[in-house]
């Protein structure tokens, strides 16, 4: 769970800064005189902020750092600290564990903690952009391998009462350690959520598979604030799929043409496919590159309005652009039509 709290000028100090620059350039030109005033100003000081992060490099354990302590900590974090020789950084990250009740079990944590010494300990030596500017320490992060696809299918049961006895403990899980995140009902609005960029996942708002409930509970979700929960028992992996299942209520979907399905095909494939895949799988030409990864549709299907909402106004803090400039509203009610029918999920009790 992120705890990073933004501060409530934080979106408006630019502004406030330009203004009392200009301000002050306004004044001191006045002092001077309107005629040729900014001969006699003198030279303003300056700053470039970073625009970036940290690079991270690549090495065993990246992974697993991404998942488990990005979800708190800012990739900085990592920079902000001494070299630390691997006892000291075994010590912070049992910290973590035993002490903040951070998500792990121990593959992780030995992961992150031989990365952490490869990449920040006595011995490391950290690769440093080329450029030369004030930003030489904040050139993008480094490109970012295949996301792990490999977890325990969890075998929710079917029907009756053990159905019933694992959704029970899913909700008192989901409360527990989902809520404060995703919200009450599911959609996205927890009290932490205000504070979050990507935002939590409107879980009432689309149809998960098994397949991806599982991927998403074992290996969290890079390049957001969803841990890994792998270090619970399954049993509880398996009710809180249960659980996450019944957020979502499904609606009598409405009969599409054949010849709509074809030219939302042919918008997908025009706009969407360098990051979704030609299949809509994911595994676009661009997919490697990206935190978070783009969905995949094969393994969820959002509600027809959902997808409506994320193509026309994109969704921040992700690589998922606004379209409604560039594709028109018919467009876009075609596209999202064809991306609800790439869904293929073979669990049957899906529902």
């Amino acid at each position: 769970m992120r705890r990073t709290v933004k501060h409530p000028c934080a979106s408006s100090l630019p502004c406030a800064v330009l203004l009392a620059v200009v301000t002050c350039c306004s004044n001191t030109a006045s002092a001077f005189g309107s005629t040729n005033a900014g001969s006699h100003l003198p030279s303003v000081r300056s700053i470039t902020l970073p625009h970036f992060e940290p690079d991270l490099p690549l090495a065993p354990g990246r992974d697993e750092f991404l998942v488990v302590c990005v979800s708190c900590h800012s990739p900085r974090y990592i920079t902000m600290q001494p070299l630390f020789p691997q006892r000291q950084w075994e010590e912070t990250v049992d910290k973590m564990l035993k002490v903040y009740g951070a998500q792990m079990d121990q593959g992780q944590r030995q992961a992150i903690v031989g990365y952490l010494v490869k990449i920040h300990g006595p011995n490391s030596t950290p690769e440093r952009s080329k450029a030369h500017d004030d930003d030489f320490d904040f050139a993008p992060a480094t490109k970012p391998g295949p996301p792990p696809e490999t977890a325990p299918l969890l075998k929710v049961a079917d029907q009756g009462a053990d159905r019933v006895n694992q959704v029970i403990r899913g909700a008192e899980l989901f409360k527990q350690d989902c809520a404060a995140c995703h919200g009450t009902d599911g959609r996205g609005d927890g009290w932490v959520a205000q504070v979050l960029l990507r935002k939590p996942k409107d879980l009432s708002a689309t149809r998960f598979s098994l397949q991806l409930l599982s991927q998403a509970l074992w290996n969290g979700k890079r390049g957001t604030a969803m841990p890994s929960w792998r270090a619970l028992p399954q049993s509880d992996l398996i009710a809180l799929a249960a659980y996450v299942q019944t957020l979502h209520q499904p609606s009598r979907p409405e009969a599409v043409s054949t010849e709509a399905l074809k030219h939302g095909s042919q918008v997908f494939l025009q706009n969407c496919a360098p990051c979704h895949g030609v299949s809509g799988d994911g595994k676009g030409a661009s997919a490697n590159s990206l935190i978070p990864e783009p969905a995949n549709f094969k393994l969820k299907q959002p509600d027809f309005d959902y997808i409506l909402q994320v193509v026309s106004e994109g969704i921040p803090g992700t690589a998922m652009p606004a379209w409604k400039q560039q594709i028109s509203e018919r467009d876009r009610r075609a596209v999202a039509d064809f991306v609800r029918s790439l869904y293929g999920a073979a669990e049957s009790s899906d529902h």
